[in-house]
């Protein structure tokens, strides 16, 4: 008889999956990082109860421990991130973001620059931005910055599900004045006024990595 090998045996399961802009892959609500000259490219994702691989072209690319509880993580491995994201040239740079969103209005930008100030690596927070910043397409530019203003004035991170919920509240309590008789709100300024108490938000420049990343 053989001896029994060193490692308990576990079972895996295989996933297809396409690399993000962010250079990460989601499987199961969380997001593992691979080289960043993977995305856009479709790989193949090898997991167990306590390791996620990828696997391009037949290789291992990426060795993550599986993230399990609170939907959303990341494990990212800094060895993965391509050097032009902390460019002013990159169309994926913090910079980029935030000048974007303050062109919208005062009110996005400072909802934004909160967003990518409150992720421990930066680019964990350029899809969310994106998704975000395309609700000025998808709606109006007006009704993002006033949905900004009640974001802002809670003093926290913004998200894409709780900034569309309230341009949709907006717009129907619009339609609703309207048909009342009376003139829609303007603006959200007296929302917008609180925040001012609820500190400063860091301009694009304050974007470095700092902290550790996950593995």
């Amino acid at each position: 008889m053989q001896p029994l090998p060193a490692e308990r045996y576990e079972m895996c399961e295989w996933r297809s999956a396409k690399v993000a802009p962010d250079y990460h892959v989601t499987v199961d609500y969380m997001h593992y990082s691979v080289p960043f000259r993977l995305i856009g490219e479709q790989v193949d994702v090898r997991l167990t109860d306590s390791v996620v691989a990828v696997m391009s072209g037949g290789e291992a690319v990426a060795e993550h421990r599986r993230l399990r509880g609170r939907k959303g993580q990341y494990s990212t491995v800094v060895e993965h991130m391509p050097p032009a994201h902390a460019a002013m040239d990159s169309p994926r740079s913090p910079e980029r973001f935030s000048s974007w969103a303050h062109r919208i209005g005062a009110e996005t930008g400072g909802a934004v620059d909160r967003l990518l100030a409150s992720r421990p690596i930066v680019e964990q927070a350029f899809e969310p931005a994106r998704n975000i910043l395309g609700l000025s397409k998808a709606y109006s530019p007006e009704l993002l910055e006033r949905a900004c203003a009640r974001s802002n004035a809670l003093g926290a991170a913004p998200s894409y599900t709780v900034l569309k919920n309230a341009i949709l509240a907006i717009r129907a309590a619009d339609a609703e004045a309207r048909a009342s008789g009376r003139p829609p709100a303007a603006s959200d300024g007296g929302l917008a006024d609180r925040a001012k108490s609820a500190g400063r938000l860091r301009g694009a420049d304050a974007y470095r990595r700092g902290g550790g990343a996950q593995c």
